[in-house]
């Protein structure tokens, strides 16, 4: 058990830095794919890290950072990225991989683990995504992971975010990283916002918020919030979030 262990805990470091890996991005237009995007999202390339940053007049203290990855799925687009928020200088990190058979009709899925303070990397590496670790103890060569059959972007295009502050690779540069469900309520909202009305392509499909554990505590905060912006929307004549269902496992519900 001890080994098994101590394989699994070399293997992700050792992963880090295939995480960060991406094409090289020349033009911030080339991080979009087909399909157009709202006029009103501001988009600026920023070479020196290779992010391109969007941005939306209606979160004016919200960003997207994005990029293209090679990470753990190289048969589909691949997307890393942080949500930058004003307020206290958070940065909400994400993976996004588009569906394998057909990203321009199946809907979108956003998981997040549980905790307090589970990374949605574990929901990626051990779970559901397009890859998993390789725990083969006995044979040192073998260390990476291993293509997943079985992931759910087989059938779905699929987010996995980093929440709240100072889970996995989400982090902030002062202050107290810890907020409410509320408030992350808020941000996971306009990261949303500024994702469907940037990749227009994904506007307007369904929508599925899952996860697991703490998840019953997240989720039902997550969805309300979409649900009340939603109503708001339709009143301004704005486009509305795609929600079609909420999905959780072995939720936790009893703690506040």
């Amino acid at each position: 058990m001890k080994k098994r262990f101590l394989s699994l805990l070399f293997t992700t470091f050792a992963l880090i830095p295939a995480i960060f890996a991406s094409y090289s991005v020349s033009s911030s237009q080339e991080i979009l794919t087909a399909g157009g995007r709202n006029p009103n999202i501001t988009l600026n390339s920023v070479q020196g890290d290779q992010y391109s940053v969007l941005s939306h007049p209606r979160f004016p203290g919200h960003s997207v950072r994005v990029k293209k990855s090679e990470f753990c799925d190289p048969t589909v687009n691949v997307y890393t990225g942080y949500l930058d928020v004003s307020a206290g200088a958070k940065h909400l990190f994400f993976y996004f991989f588009e569906s394998r058979r057909d990203p321009e009709r199946d809907d979108v899925m956003m998981w997040i683990n549980g905790g307090p303070g589970c990374s949605s990397s574990m929901g990626l590496l051990m779970e559901l995504g397009p890859c998993t670790i390789n725990m083969n103890a006995t044979d040192p060569s073998s260390d990476g992971t291993t293509w997943n059959p079985y992931s759910w972007n087989e059938e779905a295009n699929i987010f996995f975010l980093d929440q709240p502050v100072g889970v996995g690779f989400s982090y902030a540069d002062y202050g107290e990283t810890i907020e409410t469900t509320e408030e992350a309520a808020k941000n996971v909202h306009a990261f949303i916002t500024i994702f469907f009305e940037t990749f227009k392509q994904f506007e307007g499909r369904a929508l599925h918020l899952s996860g697991e554990s703490y998840g019953g505590r997240y989720l039902p905060v997550f969805a309300s919030e979409i649900y009340d912006q939603n109503q708001i929307a339709k009143k301004e004549g704005r486009p509305t979030i795609n929600l079609q269902s909420v999905l959780i496992g072995n939720g936790n519900t009893g703690i506040p």
